[in-house]
């Protein structure tokens, strides 16, 4: 019998790859984070959508929009979860995300940088995405994040159901690209880096194909996350070798 990445050799070309800075790599030197790695490791051409800060909604929106353009016969799919305060906005080409982390600034402006913050659902071109930066008006960018920035502040002063909103929320976007892989036949993995709890108090947590997540745990993050809390060199080669071996077993 053949093994699965000897099939995988034979049926697909491409590996389409989406995460938030988990996946994309944070200051990780070219060529090791864990997504080029395993492209190496498995001979395919690598897709890799991730950006820093990336919401749950924003990785199930572009990724279908991305997917629908290539064929699930020769493309394996790995989403990395992210985690659930996290929200997507979206101006003409772009989409970007507002995170916890800009209720605390005075002043917030969107890095606009290809592999960092923005991305697109109508291209995987980071040449289109890059001039879709000069034609865009930043100011009226910025302007629509300040905004969501109130608008993030009023939820967490009057929501007493923040939390668990967004927990639902984030569950939500990744039954949606779930669903979505599985009527178009794609071979898919989930990677939980933490940012899903299983014990969610939502019927819907009954739906999740849990053969095809793979998790890593709070040992696995004491021995290979940094103190910036993201995977380090040697995290991101674990990764890779975790994830290359569920696939061929």
């Amino acid at each position: 019998m053949l093994r699965y990445e000897s099939l995988l050799r034979m049926s697909s070309k491409n590996l389409y790859i989406n995460g938030c800075s988990y996946t994309a790599g944070d200051n990780i030197p070219e060529g090791l984070t864990w997504p080029e790695l395993l492209s190496k490791k498995l001979n395919l051409n690598l897709i890799n959508q991730s950006v820093n800060g990336n919401s749950m909604q924003t990785i199930a929106f572009n990724s279908v929009n991305h997917l629908s353009e290539l064929n699930s016969e020769d493309t394996l799919v790995v989403i990395g979860f992210t985690w659930s305060p996290r929200y997507m906005v979206q101006l003409g080409n772009f989409t970007a995300n507002v995170t916890p982390a800009i209720i605390d600034r005075n002043e917030y402006s969107v890095s606009f940088s290809t592999f960092r913050r923005v991305s697109s659902p109508y291209t995987t071109s980071s040449e289109v995405i890059n001039d879709y930066h000069s034609k865009i008006n930043k100011k009226n960018f910025n302007n629509i994040i300040s905004s969501f920035k109130s608008f993030y502040q009023s939820l967490i002063k009057y929501d007493t159901n923040l939390k668990q909103n967004q927990d639902l929320n984030l569950l939500t976007n990744i039954i949606f690209l779930q669903s979505f892989l599985k009527q178009n036949n794609f071979h898919y993995k989930f990677v939980n880096f933490g940012s899903l709890e299983y014990d969610l108090d939502f019927p819907m947590i009954n739906k999740l194909d849990k053969e095809n997540i793979i998790s890593f745990d709070h040992t696995w993050k004491e021995k290979f996350v940094d103190s910036t809390s993201h995977p380090t060199t040697m995290g991101c080669q674990n990764i890779s070798e975790v994830i290359y071996d569920i696939i061929n077993k």
